[in-house]
């Protein structure tokens, strides 16, 4: 059982140190903040549903009906956003993503792979607002 006796020193050992960090002030710690966008079609500037969004093989998001995605709980620093579709080509951004906070890379324009000779791509729309408004859109009447 001497082993037993070099277990226990080597704990005490890593303990008294830090716990063999080289930076005892940053034992694990990890912050996050978040990512937004949408994903749309260059061509149509429609929304594109069920594409994947993601940072590294870990961090990932699908796309709602409307292009809309958030990414939670990314690490802070620059990170590189990747945008996949069927039929699209794939689009990667860098973002910086600061901790506690939501950065947005606005629209993720995908073209089409097999796109028709002679259709170029649509300027894109105006970026989204940072919320939606408070009233809904009025409703054209017919006057007689």
């Amino acid at each position: 059982m001497r082993a037993l006796p070099v277990i226990v020193g080597l704990v005490l050992l890593l303990g008294a140190n830090g716990g063999g960090c080289s930076q005892p002030g940053v034992v694990g710690v990890q912050t996050y903040g978040s990512v937004t966008g949408r994903v749309l079609d260059a061509s149509t500037n429609l929304p594109i549903a069920n594409a994947l969004v993601s940072v590294g093989s870990i961090y990932t998001a699908s796309t709602d009906g409307r292009g809309g995605f958030v990414l939670a709980r990314v690490p802070t620093g620059q990170q590189v956003v990747t945008v996949r579709a069927p039929a699209y080509s794939t689009l990667a951004t860098t973002v910086n993503i600061v901790a506690d906070q939501g950065a947005s890379i606005g629209y993720a324009r995908l073209v089409p792979i097999a796109m028709p000779a002679g259709i170029s791509t649509l300027p894109p729309p105006p970026e989204p607002s940072a919320a939606p408004s408070a009233s809904p859109a009025p409703i054209p009447t017919e006057t007689p």
